[in-house]
């Protein structure tokens, strides 16, 4: 008595000669279980090689799924609207940036990799530190511009 494996992965009886019915369905199982590992491989390096693109659209997509458009809708100024708006993004972005960072500074460290660690804080600290700046910087330009005309 012999069991084999079926096409749909449960166990057989083999009728005789076992090893020619056995053979074959193993066979053909190894050869499917061998295409969804080429699969798996495959978008796994097309993920690795597009991280920043998938990282990027899952931010935005965050972002975009919690503002509250109709708020800026019908208000008078651009400027108090673009202010709701930047303080709601840099709302979100600051628990991006904390979450992101800490997990990658501490995912580093435990595994001794301290100069990628002290990096990766270092990072995502100026990558806030320029949230934070930007409304400076642009009242900066805006000031320039004014004392031109």
């Amino acid at each position: 008595m012999k069991f084999c494996l079926t096409d749909a992965g449960m166990c057989e009886i083999a009728p005789l000669p076992y090893k020619l019915y056995c053979n074959k369905k193993n066979n053909h199982i190894e050869r499917i279980l061998e295409k969804v590992r080429s699969g798996v491989e495959i978008i796994v390096e097309h993920v690795e090689r597009h991280k920043v693109v998938y990282r990027i659209g899952a931010m935005t997509l965050v972002m975009l799924i919690g503002l509250d458009v109709t708020a800026f809708a019908a208000d008078s100024s651009i400027d108090e609207n673009a202010g709701k708006l930047y303080h709601k993004l840099i709302g979100i972005g600051k628990w991006i940036v904390l979450m992101k960072g800490a997990f990658d500074t501490i995912s580093h460290t435990v595994q001794g990799d301290f100069v990628a660690a002290r990096k990766a804080g270092l990072a995502y600290m100026l990558v806030y530190v320029i949230l934070l700046g930007l409304p400076w910087a642009f009242d900066q330009i805006e000031g320039l511009f004014e004392e031109m005309t």
